[in-house]
Protein backbone atom coordinates (compact mmCIF):
# COMPACT_ATOMS: atom_id res chain seq x y z
CA UNK A 1 0.00 0.00 0.00
CA UNK A 2 2.98 1.90 0.66
CA UNK A 3 3.79 2.64 -3.23
CA UNK A 4 0.26 3.62 -4.05
CA UNK A 5 0.50 6.05 -1.31
CA UNK A 6 3.48 7.66 -2.35
CA UNK A 7 2.13 7.51 -6.20
CA UNK A 8 -0.86 9.23 -5.37
CA UNK A 9 0.77 12.05 -3.13
CA UNK A 10 3.70 12.72 -5.24
CA UNK A 11 1.54 12.77 -8.69
CA UNK A 12 1.68 16.07 -11.04
CA UNK A 13 -1.67 17.25 -10.16
CA UNK A 14 -1.23 17.03 -6.34
CA UNK A 15 2.74 18.51 -6.32
CA UNK A 16 3.01 21.54 -4.78
CA UNK A 17 -0.09 21.61 -3.31
CA UNK A 18 0.86 19.69 0.44
CA UNK A 19 3.47 18.33 2.04
CA UNK A 20 3.27 15.09 3.50
CA UNK A 21 4.71 12.78 5.90
CA UNK A 22 4.13 8.65 6.24
CA UNK A 23 4.18 7.54 9.54
CA UNK A 24 4.37 3.12 9.42
CA UNK A 25 3.73 1.48 13.24
CA UNK A 26 4.93 -1.47 14.17
CA UNK A 27 2.52 -2.73 17.07
CA UNK A 28 5.19 -5.41 18.67
CA UNK A 29 4.79 -7.76 15.61
CA UNK A 30 7.16 -10.32 14.93
CA UNK A 31 6.59 -10.54 10.66
CA UNK A 32 9.35 -8.20 10.00
CA UNK A 33 7.11 -4.81 9.63
CA UNK A 34 9.80 -2.72 11.02
CA UNK A 35 12.59 -4.02 8.71
CA UNK A 36 9.68 -4.47 5.41
CA UNK A 37 9.17 -0.41 6.26
CA UNK A 38 12.57 0.77 6.65
CA UNK A 39 13.56 -0.77 3.66
CA UNK A 40 10.51 0.78 1.70
CA UNK A 41 11.42 3.94 2.95
CA UNK A 42 14.80 4.10 2.22
CA UNK A 43 13.42 3.62 -1.26
CA UNK A 44 11.83 6.17 -1.66
CA UNK A 45 14.20 8.57 0.58
CA UNK A 46 13.07 11.72 -1.11
CA UNK A 47 9.71 11.34 0.97
CA UNK A 48 9.42 11.59 4.68
CA UNK A 49 8.86 8.11 6.53
CA UNK A 50 8.67 7.55 10.00
CA UNK A 51 9.10 4.06 10.94
CA UNK A 52 7.83 3.36 15.18
CA UNK A 53 8.03 0.14 16.51
CA UNK A 54 6.71 -0.54 19.82
CA UNK A 55 7.98 -3.43 21.62
CA UNK A 56 5.21 -5.23 22.58
CA UNK A 57 1.63 -5.10 21.20
CA UNK A 58 -0.55 -2.27 22.65
CA UNK A 59 -3.79 -2.76 20.48
CA UNK A 60 -4.95 -1.01 17.51
CA UNK A 61 -5.70 2.32 19.45
CA UNK A 62 -2.57 2.45 21.35
CA UNK A 63 -1.08 2.18 17.96
CA UNK A 64 -2.68 4.75 16.25
CA UNK A 65 -2.63 7.26 19.56
CA UNK A 66 1.17 6.83 18.85
CA UNK A 67 1.30 7.39 15.10
CA UNK A 68 -0.88 10.73 15.36
CA UNK A 69 1.41 11.72 18.21
CA UNK A 70 5.01 11.24 16.21
CA UNK A 71 2.78 12.77 13.57
CA UNK A 72 3.63 16.51 12.27
CA UNK A 73 1.53 17.92 10.02
CA UNK A 74 -1.55 19.95 10.64
CA UNK A 75 -4.30 17.79 9.10
CA UNK A 76 -3.44 13.60 9.86
CA UNK A 77 -5.06 10.34 8.18
CA UNK A 78 -5.07 7.25 9.52
CA UNK A 79 -5.34 4.25 7.34
CA UNK A 80 -4.31 0.52 7.76
CA UNK A 81 -2.43 -0.92 5.46
CA UNK A 82 -4.38 -3.54 4.41
CA UNK A 83 -5.64 -1.62 1.24
CA UNK A 84 -9.49 -1.89 2.06
CA UNK A 85 -9.49 1.41 1.61
CA UNK A 86 -8.18 3.78 -1.58
CA UNK A 87 -5.79 6.34 -0.77
CA UNK A 88 -7.19 8.29 -3.68
CA UNK A 89 -10.34 8.75 -1.40
CA UNK A 90 -8.13 11.36 0.40
CA UNK A 91 -8.68 13.93 -2.08
CA UNK A 92 -12.86 13.21 -1.13
CA UNK A 93 -12.00 13.68 2.99
CA UNK A 94 -9.74 16.68 1.94
CA UNK A 95 -12.67 18.50 0.53
CA UNK A 96 -14.72 17.74 3.19
CA UNK A 97 -12.57 19.14 5.68
CA UNK A 98 -11.78 22.58 3.69
CA UNK A 99 -15.57 22.99 3.76
CA UNK A 100 -16.00 22.35 7.55
CA UNK A 101 -12.59 23.52 9.02
CA UNK A 102 -11.76 26.61 6.57
CA UNK A 103 -8.55 28.74 7.15
CA UNK A 104 -6.70 25.26 9.20
CA UNK A 105 -9.35 25.90 11.53
CA UNK A 106 -9.65 22.57 13.75
CA UNK A 107 -11.80 19.57 12.62
CA UNK A 108 -12.57 16.02 11.69
CA UNK A 109 -13.47 13.76 9.07
CA UNK A 110 -13.97 10.44 9.16
CA UNK A 111 -14.36 8.00 6.02
CA UNK A 112 -15.92 4.76 5.93
CA UNK A 113 -16.05 0.91 4.39
CA UNK A 114 -19.41 0.95 4.29
CA UNK A 115 -19.41 0.50 0.64
CA UNK A 116 -18.00 -2.54 1.16
CA UNK A 117 -20.76 -4.14 3.20
CA UNK A 118 -22.28 -5.99 0.32
CA UNK A 119 -18.89 -6.97 -1.08
CA UNK A 120 -16.69 -10.26 -0.26
CA UNK A 121 -14.48 -7.96 1.83
CA UNK A 122 -16.42 -8.34 4.50
CA UNK A 123 -15.63 -11.53 6.54
CA UNK A 124 -19.14 -13.81 6.15
CA UNK A 125 -20.16 -14.94 9.78
CA UNK A 126 -21.52 -18.00 9.68
CA UNK A 127 -23.50 -18.45 13.06
CA UNK A 128 -27.42 -17.90 12.20
CA UNK A 129 -28.37 -15.41 15.14
CA UNK A 130 -24.81 -13.59 14.71
CA UNK A 131 -26.32 -12.62 11.16
CA UNK A 132 -29.21 -11.56 12.39
CA UNK A 133 -27.81 -9.55 15.15
CA UNK A 134 -25.14 -7.42 12.40
CA UNK A 135 -27.97 -7.38 10.44
CA UNK A 136 -29.84 -5.23 13.23
CA UNK A 137 -26.69 -3.52 14.49
CA UNK A 138 -26.44 -2.32 10.60
CA UNK A 139 -30.12 -1.17 10.67
CA UNK A 140 -29.05 1.06 13.88
CA UNK A 141 -25.62 2.80 11.77
CA UNK A 142 -26.37 2.63 8.53
CA UNK A 143 -28.84 5.73 7.38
Amino acid sequence: MMAETIKHLTSPTLKGKRTFEIVVVDDGSSDGTSAAALKLAKSYSTCDIKVVTLEKNIGKGGAVRHGMLFSGGERLLMADADGASRIEDLEELWKSMDAIAPNKAPGMVVGSRAHLVKTEAVVKVSYPWCNILVHLIRQLTVP
